[in-house]
């Protein structure tokens, strides 16, 4: 009888240690959209590509986040004017490429009309593709903590 009194103070031990390992905070990416909230590991690559809605030609952005916040580490773009960079450094399959270490901060948001036709991915894994529903969408990124179990499911 002893012997299963063991085991099972064991076992409680080890479910509650596991709990607590699962809900210790760690900072991630939070990536907002319609009110849900997806959590990527800090470091993670994040690609938005959208049509420029003055100029009618593609852009892409290329953002990384550490656990101070995000930056912009490359952008690529087809034509200039309205608000496009106009220090190019290089020129790369039709596209001008700029690259930079600019800080954005540790909370931000993008809004996109329906012809941005936005995409918006994250290590290559889509969050928000083709923009063009009709309605204006607003996408928030923001570092933060959550619990590692929102972070091992990738939501929150």
């Amino acid at each position: 009888m002893r012997r299963v009194s063991l085991s099972k103070k064991a076992l409680s031990f080890f479910i509650i240690i596991a709990v607590l390992i699962l809900l210790f905070p760690v900072k991630a990416i939070e990536v907002d959209l319609d009110g849900r909230s997806y959590v990527y590991p800090i470091g993670s690559r994040i690609e938005i590509d959208y049509i420029h809605s003055v100029e009618r030609s593609p852009v892409v952005e290329i953002l990384v986040a550490n656990e101070s916040g995000f930056y912009a580490v490359e952008m690529r773009w087809m034509d200039f004017g309205a608000g496009l960079p106009e220090d190019v450094q290089n020129l790369t399959d039709g596209f001008y490429v700029k690259r930079t270490r600019d800080y954005l901060g540790r909370e931000f948001s993008y809004w996109f009309i329906p012809i941005n036709h936005a995409n918006v991915t994250v290590d290559g894994k889509p969050v928000l593709l083709d923009s063009n529903g009709g309605r204006k969408v607003v996408v928030r990124f923001r570092v933060r903590r959550v619990p590692l179990a929102s972070l091992m499911i990738g939501r929150w």
